[in-house]
This record gives structure tokens, sequence and C-alpha cells, in this order.
């Protein structure tokens, strides 16, 4: 009867740490992904300072546009990131909770 226990108190232990080897797992890969993101939106930011720099200082009305046109492209796929960072931020602490 006591080997019994001993083995299912086992059983238990080792499904628990595959279950915590499991959560820490997915935490690292959440964060991972949030370091990702974070970095794409620092380069999108990147980006749009040196196109506003650029277009300060343009000499011809077709690279301005040509400017104008990228910085705005930038701006919208920065909101598009910032929104997907938070998400990701959010998943990132559900996983790393426990």
């Amino acid at each position: 009867m006591i080997r019994l226990a001993v083995a299912a108190l086992l059983v238990a232990l080792a499904a628990a740490h595959a279950q915590a080897a499991d959560a820490s797992k997915a935490c690292q890969s959440a964060r991972k992904k949030v370091e990702r993101e974070q970095r794409t939106l620092d380069a999108a930011n990147d980006s749009i300072a040196h196109d506003r720099q650029a277009r300060a200082s343009c000499a011809s009305r077709s690279a301005c546009a040509r400017y104008d046109a990228a910085i705005a492209d930038a701006e919208r796929r920065t909101s598009r990131l910032a929104s997907r960072l938070a998400r990701y931020e959010a998943e990132a602490a559900e996983a790393c909770e426990g």
C-alpha cells in the first residue's frame, strides 16, 4: 500500500515538473516574441525619424512626395506594430504568471 502511494506521489511530481517546464518554455517563447516585435517597432520608428530628417532637406517635389508617402506608410505600420506588441505583452504576462 505504501509503495502504491509513493509511486503515485512520484508520478504526480513528474507531471508537475513537466508542466512547469512547459510553462517556462511558453514564457520564454512569449518573451522572445515581445522582444522581436519591440525591435521591429524600434526599427520602424528609426526609419520614420530618418525619413523626416531627409524630408526636411529634400530638393525636388517628387523626392518630397516620396518621403511623405514613406512616412505615412511607416506611421500606419507603426500603429499596427504597437497594437500587436501590446497584445504580445499581454500574452507574455499571462504565460509567465505561474
